[in-house]
Formats: C-alpha cells, sequence, structure tokens
C-alpha cells in the first residue's frame, strides 16, 4: 500500500475545537489515510507522574469514526520545566560552556526544547517512564500504524536557532555527563592509556586527564569525538525502540532523517543515518527541494540515500513541504508549486518510496513558522497545493499495485563515510566541499539514467553493482582500502579522486598514496598535493586560525598551477576538466596515463585482475558540482561503457516502474525553460501507453514511445 498523509498535530496548532473540522477534510476531501500526532514530552507531562492524553484521545476517536490511522511522533527533545527545575546539571552545554536553558523554538512552539542531556541517568529515566506511558495509553488503538521514535535525529541543541552565535555555540554537548560518557567509550576502543597515546599523539598519563576538543589544528580527537556521538546517537535510538517494543513488541516503529548527509553537510550534528535506521523498521527523510534549492538531481540523490540507508527496510518521504519553508520573519522559501508535487512524488516512487507524509496540514500559527509550511489555510480553505496534493494521492493509490510490486535496480554504488565528514569538520568547521563532491558525481550519474546504491566503510562487503565511486575519501582504514581492491580484482570498475585514504583512521597522514593495496591496485603512486582551484586567492593565516582575504598587491603573484590548471584528456574523451581542491601528480607503475598538465600526470587508467580502475589527480566530484562541461562528458563516458541503464533518454530523464502486470513510466524534464518531446526505447514489449492524468493514448513504435514533457515537470505513462 502507497500510504498518503500529513502532520496535524503539534500543539497547540490546530486549537481543539477545530479537530473534526480538520480530520474530516483530511480524509474526505484530501483522499490522505494516514496522520502525524507529535506527543511533546512537556506537554504531557508537565508534572511528575502526571501524564494528560485526553485531547490525544480524541482525536484518535475521530479518526476512527473518518477512517483515518495514526502514526505516533515521540518527542523527548522537548522535556518538562519541573525536571530541568530539579536537575540544571542535566542541561546540554556548548563547547564555549554555556548550558542552554529550556525555552520555545520554531519547531517545539511549546517550550522545553532542546531537552535535556540524556548522559544523565535521571533524565533516561524519566523519558522512559514517559515512553511506556504513551505506548501503554494507545497500543490498543485499532487506528495506530506506529510509532515515529525520533523526529529527524541528530545531536538536538546543534539545530537550535541561535542566529547570533559562532561555532563554538553551536557544538555539543560538554556537560560533565558527557565528558565523562566520552572518556569511558575512549578507554573501551583503546584499552590502555599508552595505546591511547599513541593513536592521538598525547602524553596523557590517565584517561581522567582526557578532554573533548574544543580547539582546531588535530585530527584525532575531532574523528573520535564525532565518532563517539555517532556511537551515542544509534545507543540512544536503540534504547527508544527497545522501550517501545518491551510495551509492544509488534509496533512498526519508524523515524526519519531531518538532513540527508552527505547532500546536505551536517557534520556538527553528527547525523549517521546509516545507523539510525538499523534500528527501526521504517526509515524516511524529511524532503524540502525548494528551501535548498534543490536539483531534480540532488531530488532524486536525497531520496536514494534514503533507500540506501534504508537497506531493503520500507522508506518513504517523512515530511514533503506543504506551503513555504521558514527562514526568518521577512525571508522565507518559495512556495511550492502544484506541478512540484506531482512531479516530486512520483520521483520519490520510481525510486522506491512506499509512501508520502506533508509537513505540515495547516498552516502554522507562531514564531519563525506562522504563515507557512501548511498546505491548507488558518480558515480552512484549501490552496491550489492541497488541490494537487490530493489529485497526486489519487492517482499514486489507483496505481499502487504497481507500485507495491516494484524493485529499483542500480548500476552504481558510491562510497560514503561520516569519519570524511568529521575528518573536513576538524579542517574547515564544515563538510561542504564534501558533500559538493558527492553531489558532482551523482549528478553524473542522474544524466546518464542511471540508480545508485550508497554504501559506507561497514557495508563494503555486499556491493553487487558494476561500478563503484569513491568521493574524496581523505580517511580510510586499510581494511576499507583492501575491500576496495578486492572489488576491482573480482572484475569491479573503481573511480577515485585523488588522496584516496590520505589520512588512515587515526588521522595521521599516511607515507605513500593511494592507501595499502589501492597504489598496485591503481598502478600509480602519488606525488606532492598542491592546493589548487580555479577561483583560488592567495590568503595570510593569522595567529588565531582566521584567513586574511585582503592582501597586499606587493606580495608575489601566484603560479598558474595553484589556479586549477586545465587537465587535458586523451582517453576516453580528448577535452580538458580544470583541477579542483587538489592538484596531485601521478607516478606510473603501471598504469596508464589519460590526462596531464604540461608534462605532469594526472589521470590515468588501469587493469587490475578481472577490473579496471580510473584515478583522478585531483578532486573531479568537485569539478563536476561545478557543471565544468567535460567533466560530464568524461563521466558520461566512462560510466556508459561499463553500465546499460534500464530505460534510456536523451534530454528527458525516463524512470521505469516495472510491475508484474503493468508497469509505469515515469519521465522527468529538468531544462527549467524548454518542453521537450523525445521517443524513448522501453525495455519490454508494451502494446499501449496512456497519460494517467487522462487516459491520453500515446503512439508506440518499433517498442518506443513518444513522449512530451513540460519545462520543470513530469509525466506518467501505463503501460501495458
Amino acid at each position: 500500500m502507497f500510504h498518503y498523509g500529513t502532520n496535524y498535530w503539534r500543539p497547540p496548532n490546530p486549537p481543539r475545537n477545530e479537530h473534526r473540522l480538520h480530520l474530516n477534510k483530511i480524509k474526505n476531501e484530501l483522499g490522505f489515510d494516514l496522520v502525524y500526532l507529535r506527543l511533546l514530552w512537556n506537554w504531557h507531562n508537565r508534572r511528575p507522574g502526571e501524564f494528560l492524553f485526553d485531547e490525544v484521545h480524541e482525536i484518535f476517536d475521530i479518526c476512527s469514526e473518518v477512517g483515518l490511522s495514526v502514526m505516533i511522533q515521540l518527542n523527548l527533545e522537548s522535556a518538562p520545566y519541573w525536571l530541568e527545575t530539579a536537575h540544571p546539571e542535566s542541561r546540554y552545554v556548548n563547547a564555549n560552556g554555556h548550558a542552554v536553558e529550556l525555552g520555545a523554538q520554531e519547531a517545539t512552539p511549546s517550550g522545553g526544547h532542546p531537552g535535556l542531556c540524556f548522559h544523565h541517568t535521571v533524565v533516561k529515566q524519566v523519558a522512559e517512564q514517559y515512553t511506556h506511558q504513551i505506548v501503554t495509553e494507545f497500543v490498543d488503538r485499532e487506528n495506530l500504524f506506529g510509532i515515529d521514535a525520533w523526529n529527524e535525529p541528530h545531536n538536538e541543541p546543534a539545530w537550535c536557532n541561535n542566529m547570533w552565535g559562532n561555532a563554538g555555540d553551536k557544538l555539543y554537548c560538554y556537560c560533565e555527563g558527557s565528558r565523562q560518557a566520552f572518556r569511558n567509550w575512549l578507554q573501551n576502543r583503546y584499552g590502555t592509556i599508552d595505546t591511547f597515546n599513541d593513536n592521538w599523539g598525547r602524553a596523557y598519563t590517565e584517561f581522567e586527564q582526557v578532554q573533548p576538543p574544543v580547539l582546531g589544528g588535530t585530527y584525532a580527537d575531532w574523528l573520535d569525538w564525532m565518532r563517539f556521538w555517532h556511537d551515542e546517537l544509534q545507543a540512544n535510538m536503540r534504547w527508544r525502540v527497545q522501550t517501545i517494543k518491551t510495551s509492544a513488541p509488534n509496533m512498526t516503529v519508524a523515524s526519519h532523517s531531518g538532513a540527508v548527509p552527505p547532500t546536505i553537510p551536517r557534520a556538527g550534528a553528527m547525523i549517521h543515518n546509516f545507523r539510525f535506521a538499523e534500528e527501526v523498521d521504517m526509515w524516511g527523510t524529511s524532503f524540502a527541494p525548494q528551501a535548498f534549492g534543490w536539483n531534480l538531481a540532488t531530488c532524486a540523490q536525497i531520496i536514494e540515500l534514503t533507500r540506501s540507508a534504508a537497506r531493503n527496510k520500507p522508506f518513504w518521504i517523512s515530511e514533503m513541504p506543504g506551503g513555504a519553508g521558514n527562514i526568518r520573519g521577512f525571508r522565507a522559501s518559495r512556495i511550492p508549486r502544484p506541478k512540484d508535487y506531482y512531479k516530486w512524488n512520483w520521483l520519490s516512487a520510481a525510486l522506491g518510496s512506499t509512501g508520502t507524509i506533508h509537513w505540515c496540514y495547516l498552516t502554522e500559527r507562531t514564531g519563525h513558522e506562522a504563515g507557512r509550511f501548511g498546505m491548507i489555510r488558518l480558515d480552512a480553505t484549501h490552496t491550489e497545493r492541497s488541490r494537487e496534493a490530493a489529485r497526486t494521492c489519487g492517482l499514486l493509490k489507483k496505481y499502487e499495485d504497481v507500485l507495491d510490486s516494484a524493485k529499483t535496480s542500480t548500476q552504481v554504488a558510491i562510497l560514503y563515510d561520516p569519519d570524511n565528514s568529521s575528518l573536513l569538520y576538524g579542517m574547515e568547521l564544515d563538510d561542504f566541499l564534501y558533500g559538493e563532491s558527492h553531489n558532482g558525481y551523482y549528478h553524473s550519474i542522474w544524466t546518464a539514467d542511471l540508480c545508485a546504491r550508497y554504501v559506507t566503510y561497514d557495508h563494503l562487503s555486499d556491493i553487487r553493482e558494476k561500478v563503484l565511486i569513491v568521493p574524496m575519501a581523505m580517511t580510510m582504514p586499510d581494511r576499507v582500502a583492501d575491500a576496495i581492491v578486492d572489488f576491482v580484482a573480482a572484475g569491479g570498475i573503481l573511480i577515485a579522486d585523488a588522496l584516496t585514504g590520505m589520512f588512515d583512521e587515526r588521522g595521521w597522514l599516511r607515507a605513500n598514496l593511494p592507501a595499502g593495496k589501492l597504489a598496485a591496485a591503481s598502478g600509480i603512486l602519488e606525488g606532492e598535493m598542491i592546493c589548487s582551484s580555479p577561483d583560488n586567492d592567495l590568503t595570510i593565516p593569522t595567529a588565531d586560525g582566521t584567513i586574511r582575504d585582503q592582501t597586499s598587491s606587493n606580495l608575489i603573484p601566484m603560479d598558474p598551477i595553484y589556479h586549477g590548471p586545465p587537465i587535458t584528456f586523451s582517453w576516453p574523451i580528448q577535452g580538458t576538466v580544470p583541477a579542483h581542491g587538489y592538484l596531485v601528480p601521478l607516478e606510473l607503475n603501471g598504469a596508464r596515463a589519460i590526462g596531464h598538465y604540461d608534462e605532469m600526470v594526472l589521470a590515468t587508467h588501469h587493469n587490475h585482475g578481472q577490473g579496471q580502475v580510473y584515478y583522478f589527480g585531483t578532486y573531479m566530484g568537485l569539478a563536476l558540482s561545478k557543471n565544468m562541461p567535460d567533466a560530464h562528458r568524461l563521466m558520461s563516458t566512462i560510466l556508459n561503457e561499463h553500465t546499460t541503464p534500464v530505460v534510456r533518454g536523451d534530454r528527458l530523464r525516463p524512470r521505469l516502474i516495472a510491475g508484474s502486470e503493468r508497469s509505469l513510466l515515469a519521465v522527468f524534464n529538468d531544462n527549467l525553460e524548454h518542453e521537450v518531446t523525445e521517443a524513448i526505447q522501453l525495455p519490454n514489449s508494451y502494446r499501449s501507453a496512456r497519460d494517467i492524468t487522462d487516459d491520453t493514448p500515446l503512439e508506440m513504435t518499433d517498442g518506443s514511445v513518444t513522449v512530451t514533457v513540460a519545462p520543470d515537470s513530469a509525466t506518467v505513462l501505463v503501460l501495458e
């Protein structure tokens, strides 16, 4: 079943006296089947041991009457004030040493944000009591669909709306509970203080002397600090799920990400979606293309990352915008257009999503979100968005037999690991470049009409795709390098950027690159790295670590080698691509040169075992993200040589949703200005094609169908 619904209630919106009006509208006018209710901890647990759920029961009763299922959203990031008053030591503390008092925030207008630190036993005990009370209160409700254990899991205070804060004000948690938990984690990881000192390069005599990092300049401590939080947040998710299932073993427990690294840089929020998804039955993502300015390629990338994290579990779009997103009072994202809902929903369905939930139904009333997000206005009148959402919902329901049986076939694997984001955070205070490198490569995959599966360092053994892309993997354990070599030797195609495995697992620079056995498999050794990009400028570091942008005109001009010189390719295309990020000369050790700058080799190809390695002496993903034409032509040629899409377009991007008895062809036009007409060759002997919106038949000739798609739009055909 393809579920379609909306986030409905985040108290105090909508008001209690309006529930019957709105819930009837959701079911009978929009045709949705599911609503989310966010149960804020401080709203329902205002005094110790006292729980108020009468309004929630009223909503359940009305939903049962009209035929709506309910997903409860557990929210522990809204702690009750009585608990803060009794235990002020449990407040989150940032890297600058400031404790955060509970308060109201745009996404938590009823207060209690950002919650209290779970490294304090009393917080966890009271939260467990509240969670248990929710489960026992509602487990017997026949229309309870499941429980969302954690809305947008991350290190919660990192997203506090602190417009005036610096980096230290947005990095958590440095309370005494978290500090001690970190020391315990280090001792479990390293065993002895001597082993720990060898890895960090320090001179401690006992673990009690160790503090989490607050200064830049070294990488070992930042890598371990963020690994610690990845482990701790996954453990917190596991605890939530176990608490729910202790009282309701058969309960469907879900969660969904609020950011999808590496596409959206969020290293400081300590997000590891693959780890979170391991713990739940169903995974999802928030999805706001209009807020971030995503093109269709990035939309597809977000969906494929979400499906990859789910690892064969059901996944869906958990928050698709109902209206404009908030920024500040006079600044907001654009309002989604009706055609966006058709386009976004069919893109997600084509890539395997099992449902869509909107954020949200009713326009918000207060704070930064006031007047935004809702598809229905406060006076309960429809918008053109709500009408289109209802129409699209009906079409998805009409063809859910196809959606239920379809499987997504992937041709390319992409290696992603949060350690690289963490390392970049230690370098740059954000992981933007790592995300851009991934975004660039994915754009080429999208235009080649291929589907991708992301794998982490923990999942290399199950790669089934022909091609593996390794973007900007600056830190890499030897075991990962060895696994990549095994993949190539068995017949895989590896595409890798410069400085693969530059730092070992400790965050220490390797003497020889590429890392480990990759050097022999690639047939090269890397030379000395040079910072080089087309937009490179003279910069002067200062004693406090800041960068001076204004420099003297008397300084020596920079050599062209630092300005992203052109890499001239002789194979598999003839063209030039400017170096981006770093320029690294490659010494041939069995490989053949395919790209040069003057006499310097900067791209190679090598056969290893039954497979092949393409190695670039720069960050090709960054060049792709800057839409360098020859970079995309190069990647397109390589991908076309080694993969075959299920269906292929020229200017249109078709995706086949193959059912058991009938199929759907979703065709996307990512040109923002021009209508495109194109013949799409189909892989099977379908006899007829009709547009699902009006049943208009389309002409088929020799197994191909001619499709016309408006600018920045989608057309969906049923094939029989």
